[in-house]
Parts: structure tokens; sequence; C-alpha cells
């Protein structure tokens, strides 16, 4: 990879760069691992801090808190991986979009949860992966509306998605909610998106 490559997925690098500054920043201050606290400390989400504190932004900051060199890279390699080639798919704006409604989606959604019946108000979350699933959603909406081009991809992804999706169950470390909601968010994003396009095209 050189950087040429970088400059062909702007938006999916400086994902990669910002997770990249924030876990050189964990590291400074707390080394190579965080507890929860440590994590809070830095920007990621809890339901019941933020109703408290009001602090909202930590829908998105969490996205970028990562608790060991171990989760940061698995998180960054599966989005280059897969985020590459969706902002090529998608093109640079409506992949921005997609990544900004999933990275809300990823803890918004448990808060709603949270607010209706405390639903995992002990948790504390962070990570990328929340942004991950939505690609993955944003893949399902392109194969159920281009079934021809990408359903294939999508079949060769399903039994990983399955495999992701037990591990987030078995492992409590790991947010379920967070990935479902992110899956949601990129799926109805993309979706929608690409309606209102091919509307627009066969309007002209």
């Amino acid at each position: 990879m050189n950087i040429k490559d970088y400059k062909k997925f702007p938006v999916t690098t400086g994902l990669i760069l910002i997770s990249g500054i924030v876990y050189l920043i964990s590291f400074v201050l707390y080394g190579p691992t965080m507890n929860a606290y440590q994590a809070l400390h830095l920007g990621a989400y809890n339901g019941f801090y933020v109703q408290h504190t009001h602090e909202y932004y930590r829908f998105i900051t969490s996205n970028f808190i990562h608790f060991g060199i171990l989760h940061i890279v698995v998180n960054c390699y599966s989005l280059y991986g897969l985020g590459a080639f969706m902002e090529k798919v998608l093109g640079r704006t409506r992949y921005l979009i997609v990544v900004g409604i999933a990275a809300v989606t990823t803890n918004g959604l448990p808060y709603l949860l949270y607010l209706h019946n405390g639903f995992e108000g002990s948790s504390v979350s962070g990570g990328i992966s929340g942004i991950i699933f939505g690609l993955i959603g944003a893949l399902g909406a392109l194969a159920l509306l281009y079934r021809d081009v990408f359903m294939h991809i999508w079949r060769s992804l399903l039994p990983n998605l399955i495999f992701m999706l037990l591990i987030s169950f078995i492992v409590p470390e790991i947010s379920l909610s967070g990935h479902v909601s992110g899956f949601i968010g990129g799926f109805i994003a993309t979706y929608f998106l690409l309606n209102q396009k091919r509307h627009h095209d066969e309007v002209n």
C-alpha cells in the first residue's frame, strides 16, 4: 500500500488515523490497555453517564476509543478492508453520510433503550466496530437493491457476519447492541440514499 492508495480513500484513512491518534493518547496516559473509568474520561459511551452529564458528543467520540492494541489493530484492519471498498462503491459523500449515521446509531439506539428500561446502564463501550457493522449493513442494502451486482459479495460475507455476531453475543466485553445498532443505521442510511438516487435517475 502506498500514499496513492490512501488518497483514494480519504474518509476511511481519516477514520483510521483518528483512531490511531486517540489510542496513542490513551497509551501515553494509561498504558497499553484501559479500564472502564479511563475510557469514560477519554470519551467512551455509558448510558447513565450521558443521561446525567448530557455529553451527547460521546455518541461520536466513543467510536474512536479502543481498550487495547489488539482491539484497535483488528478493528482498523477490518475497517480498511471493507471501508475502502464501500467508499469506492458509494462515493465519498454518500459514504461519509453512512459512516456518520452508523457512528451515531451505534450508541444512539442503545441509549434510547436505556432511557426506556435502563438497558446496559452499567456498561462502558467504545471502538469503531459499530461503524464496521454499519458498512456491512450498507453492503446488505446494496445487495437488496442491486442483486445482480452485489448479492454474491453479500453471500460471501454472510458467514463472517454471523460469526462476528455470535462472538458479540458470547463475549461480554463486546457490545452486541452496538454492533446490531450500527448495522441497522448503515443499512437504513444506504437504502434511503440509493433509493433517492434511483428515483432521481428515473426522473431524469
